[in-house]
């Protein structure tokens, strides 16, 4: 396979201890054993970082990598990952976003980046192509996502480029908020597990690229062929036509209808002012917009606008069904003005908008519960349904302000500190999605055995369970949740987004593979590869102490039976749906891989 077919052969090192920029070669052997982006990512996570290491000390490291797709037109393919080690977890961890950036990078001629080290001041990566510079970014530092994004840009081409593609921090990662994403293009996340605040440990503000190298494939017209033939899929297959309408939103109605919708800190699952949100209705009230990431005929996201009484006109791109649950119902809002709102704080200061929610509403649910008071809380009445004292909140834990600091350390430790460890609704310290398990079982499993902490992308099951009409069943969710671990360890590799599967199947993806590199790839192949990638996160975080202890739900999904809706009475019996899944995975009892399931996988 040449270097210049799909591939780039070459990543970027950087050292921002030192200020050195080092260009290496990537072995075509290494790149086909773990397929790309997530896999190459903790390939060399686990090579080069301790797992005990100091999650916001200069030896942690955040490695970019993008999927073998990237910049060709296979659809979909703007996925790339950042592997690190989490702040928030203390696990391995990941994040992946979409847009334009991923792409920009394969552009200007680089697979990966490794940044590595700690700046003495702060400091931005400029990449256009062969050229690479650290820059001082003082300037920069205290400015929102969109400020920086800007004033990259005017610095950069006098705002006349529009080929070059930004990822910065905000308040929260300049902070080290351990709960701190990384944005790109202003509204796309690299959003769970804290990277934003390991990128401000690091004192780095910013990377900025531009790239203008042409991506070869190995088959250009049998490429062009094969797109062709899927691309009017997108119009027919049913998901992607909802998507397209309403975005990820069109889940409001079935998730809240089903009754495991996240409200009120995960007490209920149901209400009625959540219909408020369904897709349709959001569509109309205030969609104006559609829009896109690279390569992508689904354009699930949507740009919206509301003039409200309380905070003028607010503008976004988003926010998506996760943003709208853990931020909107999860927190007892009941408007739009109030969920586009507190949705842009995230966006402004660089929070991830799922444990951020979980945050606000542990501290909402202690309010309430006269856990705290006025007195903790800076004055701020903190009561479910609160918007305005939402938006507050969420810049104190932005600046680690009076009751926001507690909150920036997670929710975990705020819920410790305030004597309600039983309130914070967590796996492993990271806040759960919008899917209550006690509706949907199999995400139990999901979210105790992620390596990343409680993360519904390490394996949505919850539809496959609505369909199958088995959602309370625990007994079988085992294969399940296996099956789709693997599924989302090949598509967060190969670099493309969990969307564009509606309508480009698995044996598309292994023609394209063979179409962009001129390797042959089998789904067997593709197969033992995620598991071998799943053992392998899995073992990162096993070497540093963790194991079957750390694979819990709260107690409020494995006591506390869900009180209304359409997933009334239910609880997760969770040690059974283990014991099933580490027979399934050939892990022991307390959840170690067994030492020949290692060998037989090649992980030393």
């Amino acid at each position: 396979m040449s270097k210049k077919q799909g591939i780039a052969g070459q990543l970027l090192r950087v050292d921002l201890t030192t200020k050195t920029v080092t260009k290496e070669e990537l072995s075509i052997e290494l790149y086909l054993e773990y397929i790309g982006g997530r896999g190459m990512a903790a390939y060399f996570l686990n090579k080069e970082v301790d797992s005990k290491t100091d999650a916001l000390g200069p030896d942690n490291k955040l490695i970019f990598f993008n999927g073998p797709f990237s910049g060709t037109m296979v659809p979909g393919n703007n996925k790339i990952n950042v592997a690190f080690k989490s702040p928030l977890t203390e696990t391995y961890s990941y994040a992946l976003a979409g847009g334009h950036f991923g792409p920009e990078i394969r552009f200007a001629g680089y697979d990966g980046i490794i940044i590595e080290g700690k700046s003495e001041e702060p400091v931005y990566l400029w990449i256009n192509d062969d050229n690479v510079e650290i820059r001082p970014a003082a300037n920069l530092w205290g400015k929102t996502i969109a400020e920086t994004d800007h004033l990259l840009k005017e610095e950069l081409a006098k705002g006349k480029d529009p080929h070059i593609h930004v990822a910065c921090i905000g308040r929260g990662g300049e902070n080290q908020v351990k709960l701190a994403c990384i944005t790109a293009d202003v509204f796309r996340e690299f959003g769970r597990g804290g990277c934003g605040a390991v990128m401000g440990s690091k004192n780095l503000k910013a990377i900025a690229v531009k790239g203008t190298k042409d991506v070869e494939v190995a088959d250009p017209q049998g490429l062009m062929n094969l797109v062709e033939k899927v691309q009017p899929n997108f119009s027919v297959v049913p998901k992607a036509v909802v998507r397209r309408k309403q975005g990820t939103n069109e889940l409001v109605e079935h998730i809240n209808g089903a009754g495991f919708m996240c409200t009120k800190n995960f007490s209920e699952g149901y209400a009625e002012a959540n219909k408020l949100f369904e897709g349709a209705k959001f569509r109309e009230a205030v969609v104006f917009n559609d829009a896109a990431c690279y390569s992508c005929a689904i354009a699930c996201s949507k740009n919206v606008a509301i003039v409200s009484t309380k905070y003028g006109e607010v503008k976004l791109e988003g926010p998506e069904f996760e943003t709208l649950g853990l931020l909107g119902t999860n927190c007892g809002l009941t408007t739009w003005d109030d969920v586009l709102k507190v949705s842009a704080v995230c966006d402004e200061v660089g929070l991830d908008s799922i444990t951020a929610g979980g945050c606000v509403a542990l501290a909402m649910e202690c309010f309430e519960k006269g856990i705290l008071t006025r007195k903790e809380t800076n004055g701020l009445e903190l009561k479910f349904g609160n918007g305005e004292a939402m938006v507050k909140l969420l810049y104190m834990i932005a600046n680690r302000e009076g009751i926001g600091a507690d909150l920036a350390e997670g929710p975990v430790y705020a819920a410790n500190k305030w004597g309600a460890p039983e309130l914070a609704i967590h796996s492993k310290g990271m806040t759960p999605a919008v899917y209550d398990p006690r509706g949907a079982k199999g995400m139990a499993l999901t979210y105790a055995t992620s390596p990343k902490g409680a993360h519904h992308m390490v394996a949505p099951v919850f539809g496959g369970e609505m369909a199958a009409g088995n959602r309370f069943e625990e007994a079988g969710k085992e294969t399940l949740v296996r099956n789709t671990q693997l599924n989302f360890c090949i598509v967060d590799s190969l670099g493309i987004c969990a969307t564009i599967q509606n309508g480009f199947s698995r044996d598309d993806q292994i023609e394209a593979f063979k179409l962009v590199t001129g390797q042959e790839i089998t789904q067997a192949k593709l197969l033992l590869f995620a598991e071998k990638l799943f053992n392998m996160e899995r073992m990162f975080n096993v070497k540093n102490g963790f194991s079957r202890k750390d694979d819990t739900l709260p107690k409020r999904f494995t006591e506390e039976p869900m009180p209304n809706g359409e997933s009334k009475g239910q609880t997760v019996n969770l040690e059974i749906m283990l014991d099933s899944y580490y027979a399934l995975m050939q892990w022991d009892n307390n959840g170690i891989p067994k030492a020949e399931k290692l060998k037989e996988l090649g992980i030393v």
